[in-house]
């Protein structure tokens, strides 16, 4: 069960990293999408770190893509006890990528 567990982070952490790339990585497919509600939440004086979870911080974002998973798919075989376990495995195993991207990628985390 354990495994089950640990694979199911691991794919989420693979899920959110891709899901992160697409929006922050030069020339990438959502970046200009990014850069427009960048520019509206500080046009209309909205707090920034709301879009923490969506695509900004890594680490942030196991939290409400761990949710949407869970409610989309999660729920037919984990038990919100194992989800309560996946999430913050998921949110250390973006922490790790992101230290690993710093390292070898002129992108990186920033």
């Amino acid at each position: 069960m354990i495994f089950f567990i640990l694979i199911t982070a691991f794919t989420l952490s693979l899920a959110i990293m891709g899901i992160w790339i697409c929006f922050n990585w030069q020339g990438m497919i959502f970046e200009p999408l990014s850069y427009h509600v960048e520019e509206f939440c500080y046009t209309h004086r909205l707090p920034h770190y709301i879009l923490k979870p969506l695509w900004s911080c890594p680490t942030c974002m196991s939290s409400f893509w761990g949710s949407v998973f869970y409610m989309s798919l999660g729920h037919t075989y984990l038990s919100p006890v194992q989800m309560l376990f996946i999430l913050p495995v998921t949110a250390f195993i973006n922490t790790l990528f992101c230290i690993l991207l710093n390292k070898i990628s002129d992108e990186g985390c920033g």
